[in-house]
C-alpha cells in the first residue's frame, strides 16, 4: 500500500504543516484566478498579452516558501541514499528530440549545477530495515512529491 508522507525526519505523518497549508490555500486561490482569466471573466476590457503568469506562479512559490522546501527536501533525500544502510537508486529523466529518457546517476551528482536540465529526478529509497519510499523532484517548477510503502 501506498501513502503519502513527507521524507523520514521532515515532519509528522497525516498532517499538513502550517507552510503547506498556506501554500495550498495560495495554489486554490491562484488556480481560481488562472481558470477565471482563461474564461475571461477578469477585466474583459484588458488584454491579457502581457500577463506573465509563469513569472507570477514562480515568484508566488518563492513567497511562500516552496523553493526552500524543494531545496531542504532534495537534500534530505541526498542524505538518506549516501547513508550506510541504504538501499535503492537515483534515476534522472531528461527529454532529448521530444522523447523522455531515463538514467541511473550518482546521488552525490546532483550537488553540482545543472539540476535544472533533468525534467525529473526519482530517488528510489529505502534501507536494510525495510523502509521503503520514493520522491520524486521536478526542478524546472521547483515541486515535489513523496510516497512511503509500508509493506
Amino acid at each position: 500500500m501506498f501513502h503519502s508522507q513527507p521524507t523520514p525526519g521532515s515532519h509528522d505523518a497525516g498532517r499538513m504543516s502550517p507552510p503547506n497549508q498556506a501554500l495550498n490555500a495560495l495554489l486554490i486561490r491562484l488556480g481560481s484566478t488562472v481558470r477565471d482569466l482563461c474564461q475571461r471573466q477578469v477585466d474583459k476590457h484588458r488584454s491579457l498579452d502581457n500577463l506573465d503568469l509563469p513569472s507570477i506562479v514562480d515568484h508566488l512559490l518563492r513567497d511562500h516558501g516552496a523553493e526552500t522546501d524543494f531545496d531542504q527536501q532534495l537534500i534530505a533525500c541526498i542524505n538518506a541514499m549516501c547513508q550506510n544502510d541504504a538501499m535503492g537508486q537515483t534515476l534522472a529523466f531528461l527529454r532529448n528530440d521530444g522523447k523522455l529518457h531515463m538514467r541511473h546517476i550518482n546521488t552525490l551528482d546532483l550537488l553540482g549545477p545543472g539540476l535544472d536540465r533533468y525534467e525529473m529526478v526519482l530517488f528510489d529509497g529505502g534501507n536494510s530495515h525495510g523502509d521503503r519510499w520514493k520522491h520524486v523532484f521536478f526542478p524546472a517548477q521547483r515541486m515535489h512529491y513523496f510516497v512511503y510503502e509500508d509493506l
